[in-house]
C-alpha cells in the first residue's frame, strides 16, 4: 500500500477528531517565539470572553465552576497525545508493521552442486516516533514490507518450482575448406561457409539430493555429432530441438556417494572427441559410485551406463554398454591429474550403418552422416554391415600444472583399441596435446595443440569428432582465442587431416584437408556454470 493515502488518512483524522483550540496549537508550534508570544496574548483575551461569555449564558453559575486556562490547555494536551497513539497504531495497521508482524524469512538459492543453501533475510519492525512529521520513517517502513512480501512470493515459487537456473550462449563461425581432395587426382573447390551456433539450457533442484535438466540446442535434426547450423537455404527457419532432458540422483554424502541419471544427458564419463564428438548427447541410464579419500588419490568412481541407440519392433534393439573407472589425483598444491579406464561394447553395431544417409529434414529415422569405417560388401557392391564389431578399450589421462593462479598448463594423452575379433589390423587410435587454458574474464587467453592418429577401425566413426576425418587419418589441431569482454571470446582453430592410407592407390596427391574456423563465442550465463551432465 503506498504510505501517501495512509498519511492523508490520519490527518484527516486527526482533523475532524480535535477542537478548534488543539487545531491553532497544532499551527503554532511551526511559528516564531515572537508569534507565539503574541497569539499566547490573544488566547489569554479569547478565554476571557469565552468565560464572561459563559458566565452570561449561565446566569447564577458560580465562576470559581468554569474552568481555568491551564485545565483547558492540560485536557487540550491529553487530546492531542491520545489523537498521536490513536493515529501511531493505525499506521501500524495500514503498514502491516505491528510487532507481532515482525518475522525471519528464509530463502534457499541453489548451489554449485544442485544442492541448496538457506539464505536468511530478517525483517523487524522499527521504532516510530509519536510525531506527525515521521513521513521517512513511513517510506522505510513499506519498502520493508514490500521485501517481505516479495520474499514470500519467492518461498512460493520455490516450492513450486523447486530451484531454477537458466544459462546459454551463442557462437558465430566462419569456416574455410581448402585442398578437399585428399589423394583424389583432382583437387576439389574451395568451400567457404558461415555458421551458427545456439544453446539455451534449464535446470532445477528439485531437493538436496534430485535435480533435473532441459536443454535445446540448434543443428539438423539428423545429426548427433554437432549443433551447428549452416547459414543456408534462403534464409529459412533453422532447426531448433531438444538436446537433453533428464533427471538425476546423487547422494551428496562425505566419503561413499551413488549417483543415478536418467533420459536423454551428457556423457557421465570421462572422454576426448578420440572417441565422442564434444555434442554428442546419450540416451538411457548411467550408475555411479565413488569413494573419497585424504590421501593424494581423492576419489575413486565407478561409473555404468546402458545405452540404446536404436529401438527395433519385433527385433533385437542395438545397445551400447559400458564402465569407466575413474581417479583424480592431487600430488601437491599445483600439480594434479585423473587416471580413466573405459570399456565401450556396442550391440549390433551394423544398424548404424543401415541408418546412415537420412535425409537433413527426417527425424528419428537415422543420421546424415557417412562413416571411414571398412565394411562388408555382396556382389553387386551394397553395404552390407561393418567389417569390425567395435568393443573399445580406452585409457585417458590428464595432468595439470598450476603454473600460476591465472594460467594452467594441462597435457592430455588418450589411446583407444578395438578389440574387435574380426580385425587385426587397423586397431589403435592416439590423442595427444597440451593447452594453456584460461579464458574467464577480459584479457584472458588460451593456446593449444593436438595431435590424432586414428586407424580406420579404431572407433565407429560417424560418433568421434565431426570436425575432422573420422578415422584412418592423422590430424594437427592447433587453437588461440582470446577474451576480448566478460563473456566474450574469439577463437582461432586450425584443422589438418589427411588420410592416413590412400583409397586411390595409384594416386600421387596425398592432400591434408585445411580447414579454418575463425569464431565468436558469446555466453550470457545466468547460472553460474553448465550445470547439466558432465563434460560439457
Amino acid at each position: 500500500m503506498s504510505n501517501k493515502p495512509a498519511v492523508i488518512l490520519c490527518l484527516v483524522i486527526a482533523f475532524f477528531s480535535c477542537p478548534n483550540n488543539s487545531e491553532a496549537s497544532i499551527a503554532r508550534q511551526t511559528q516564531s517565539p515572537g508569534e507565539n508570544a503574541k497569539n499566547n496574548a490573544d488566547d489569554k483575551d479569547a478565554n476571557r470572553a469565552a468565560v464572561n461569555k459563559d458566565e452570561k449564558a449561565a446566569p447564577g453559575s458560580p465562576a470559581a465552576s468554569a474552568p481555568s486556562v491551564e485545565e483547558r490547555l492540560r485536557a487540550l494536551e491529553e487530546i492531542i497525545i491520545r489523537q498521536q497513539r490513536e493515529i501511531q497504531a493505525l499506521r501500524e495497521i495500514l503498514e502491516g508493521r505491528g510487532p507481532e508482524n515482525a518475522a525471519d524469512h528464509t530463502v534457499q538459492y541453489p548451489d554449485r552442486e544442485g544442492g541448496v543453501q538457506p539464505q536468511t533475510a530478517s525483517v523487524a519492525a522499527r521504532p516510530h516516533t509519536a510525531a506527525l512529521s515521521a513521513q521517512p520513517d513511513i517510506t522505510s517502513g513499506n519498502d520493508s514490507a514490500q521485501t517481505d512480501q516479495t520474499q514470500k512470493r519467492v518461498e512460493e515459487l520455490y516450492k513450486k518450482f523447486g530451484s531454477l537456473r537458466v544459462s546459454g550462449d551463442i557462437r558465430f563461425r566462419a569456416e574455410l575448406f581448402r585442398n578437399q581432395g585428399f589423394d583424389n587426382l583432382v583437387e576439389g573447390q574451395d568451400r567457404n561457409r558461415l555458421r551458427f551456433r545456439a544453446r539455451l539450457a534449464l535446470d532445477g533442484a528439485i531437493n538436496k539430493n534430485f535435480d533435473w535438466g532441459l536443454k535445446l540446442a540448434s543443428g539438423s535434426f539428423t545429426d548427433p555429432v554437432s549443433s551447428n547450423q549452416s547459414l543456408t537455404d534462403f534464409y529459412d527457419r533453422k532447426p531448433f530441438a531438444l538436446e537433453r532432458a533428464f533427471i538425476r540422483y546423487d547422494s551428496k554424502t562425505d566419503r561413499v556417494g551413488v549417483q543415478l541419471v536418467a533420459g536423454k544427458f551428457g556423457p557421465t564419463f570421462r572422454r576426448t572427441q578420440l572417441v565422442w564428438d564434444d555434442d554428442l548427447n546419450f540416451e538411457g541410464a548411467s550408475e555411479a559410485i565413488y569413494f573419497k579419500t585424504d590421501s593424494s588419490l581423492e576419489q575413486i568412481k565407478l561409473v555404468a551406463f546402458q545405452l540404446p541407440f536404436k529401438e527395433v519392433s519385433g527385433g533385437k534393439d542395438g545397445m551400447l554398454y559400458g564402465g569407466q573407472l575413474q581417479t583424480d589425483w592431487k600430488m601437491s598444491s599445483t600439480v594434479s591429474a585423473n587416471v580413466n579406464v573405459a570399456y565401450y561394447d556396442w550391440v549390433r553395431a551394423s544398424q548404424v550403418l543401415q541408418a546412415l544417409g537420412a535425409p537433413e529434414t527426417q527425424v528419428n529415422g537415422g543420421i546424415s552422416l557417412s562413416t571411414t569405417n571398412r565394411v562388408i560388401r555382396d556382389a553387386n557392391g551394397n553395404v552390407t554391415g561393418l567389417l569390425a564389431n567395435f568393443n573399445l578399450f580406452d585409457v585417458l589421462a590428464d595432468l595439470t600444472w598450476q603454473v600460476s593462479s591465472r594460467f594452467p598448463v594441462t597435457f592430455t594423452f588418450d589411446y583407444v583399441r578395438n578389440l574387435s575379433s574380426r580385425i587385426d589390423d587397423e586397431q589403435n587410435g592416439y590423442w595427444a596435446g597440451f593447452q594453456v587454458r584460461r579464458t574467464r574474464e577480459r584479457g584472458d587467453w588460451t593456446a593449444g595443440y593436438t595431435f590424432a592418429r586414428i586407424e580406420q577401425d579404431a572407433i565407429l566413426a560417424p560418433f568421434n569428432f565431426s570436425d575432422i576425418l573420422s578415422s584412418n587419418s592423422r590430424v594437427h589441431m592447433p587453437t588461440v582465442a582470446y577474451q576480448v569482454a566478460d563473456g566474450v571470446t574469439l577463437q582461432w582453430n586450425g584443422l589438418f587431416s589427411q588420410r592416413a592410407n590412400k583409397i586411390v592407390l595409384l594416386s600421387p596427391f596425398n592432400r591434408y584437408l585445411n580447414q579454418r574456423m575463425r569464431q565468436l563465442d558469446s555466453q550470457n550465463a545466468i547460472a553460474r556454470d553448465w550445470p547439466i551432465g558432465s563434460g560439457e
